[in-house]
């Protein structure tokens, strides 16, 4: 009995010690890997190979997704094999994205609209979000690209 206490005062201090070893070991482990390239890798689906594909990323609501000058990255001009474009944003830094892309049909560098402003091309976003009646939104589109991953794979349908 007399024991007891000084046995669990030791345990107690024990594992006082450990505990910062396991939290500093664990943030040092949170980052990933830092000799791997952190990137985010779309898949984008088309429904046919002609033409290319363009891919942008925003970091923030503002200007997503018709403004590409606001985009924090862009993976422009992709060819299309397979029905299949691949875009890739390398050394991004962990916080929300939402990706825009669209299949530029007949390769002109633009996203062909109607003349009521709608667009005559496909176009696609993250999450495939989707709006039958205008671009789609910030919220439908974002993903969270965390501390701990290296990579981060999309798939993007494009919607015709």
């Amino acid at each position: 009995m007399r024991w007891l206490l000084p046995s669990l005062l030791l345990g107690l201090l024990l594992l006082a010690a450990t505990v910062p070893m396991t939290d500093a070991a664990a943030q040092a482990g949170a980052l990933g890997d830092p000799t791997e390239p952190r990137r985010i890798v779309a898949t984008v689906v088309t429904r046919s190979d002609d033409g290319r594909v363009f891919c942008a990323i925003w970091g923030a609501r503002d200007g997503y997704p018709t403004r590409r000058e606001h985009a924090v990255g862009q993976a422009m001009d992709r060819t299309i094999e397979g029905h299949r474009a691949h875009c890739v944003f390398e050394d991004v830094p962990p916080g929300e994205y939402a990706l825009a892309a669209f299949h530029d049909e007949n390769a002109n560098n633009d996203l062909d609209r109607n003349i009521f402003g709608i667009p005559s091309e496909g176009t696609g976003a993250s999450n495939d979000a989707y709006n039958a009646f205008g671009p789609p939104s910030w919220d439908d589109a974002r993903f969270l690209f965390g501390r701990t991953e290296q990579t981060r794979q999309l798939r993007v349908h494009i919607h015709y």
